[in-house]
């Protein structure tokens, strides 16, 4: 996963809500109860299909959990 460009919490901050940045939040459901990114989705990485990630192949997507990966 090395040439997975990383961005950092200020650049996600400047981008969120730009069109064809998206932000998914890959915790459990109880966590993402408590708090999430403002307009990040909800994505059960175990359980999700094409239908639930932008059409888009040129757009920018954010994946961030609270794991040790």
């Amino acid at each position: 996963m090395d040439d997975i460009p990383e961005l950092s919490v200020a650049d996600v901050a400047a981008r969120l809500g730009q069109p064809g940045f998206f932000v998914f939040d890959n915790n459990g459901a109880s966590r993402w109860k408590r708090g999430h990114v403002p307009g990040a989705k909800h994505l059960n990485p175990y359980e999700f299909s094409a239908d639930e990630l932008p059409a888009d192949r040129t757009a920018t997507l954010v994946f961030y959990c609270s794991g040790p990966g």
